[in-house]
């Protein structure tokens, strides 16, 4: 398995929750800024390309490679070992992109509390 080249196909946008999620310690509602790619690899004979993000959590300042699709031929194990490959590779970059361009793209996530029975 080796990645052959990487390139960035969107600028950095930053994922914004309400303040009452950020201190619950869960990933899943904490802000983060995302980064998409896309990376050419080969696999055997057969060079491949895939899609994939890089995520930086801010309040914890980690840094998460996310692959949506399933790529023929890897299972969680080697699918683990991209990842920790594409970390390698993009994270120095993504910083460089984070630093050079002003965050412009921003996506607010609302209050997702319920109403109580009573209130309107």
């Amino acid at each position: 398995m080796n990645i052959t080249s990487i390139w960035f196909t969107d600028p950095p946008v930053y994922h914004l929750f309400p303040p009452i999620y950020e201190n619950l310690g869960l990933p899943e509602v904490s802000s983060f800024i995302e980064q998409r790619f896309e990376f050419a690899y080969t696999s055997g004979k057969t060079e491949r390309t895939g899609h994939g993000s890089i995520r930086l959590y801010k309040q914890h300042g980690d840094f998460t490679v996310i692959i949506p699709e399933n790529l023929p031929g890897f299972g969680p194990v080697r699918l683990e070992k991209l990842k920790s490959m594409l970390l390698e590779r993009v994270k120095a970059d993504f910083i460089q992109n984070m630093e050079s361009e002003p965050l412009e793209r921003k996506i607010y996530y609302t209050d997702f509390r319920r109403k109580t029975r009573g209130t309107d």
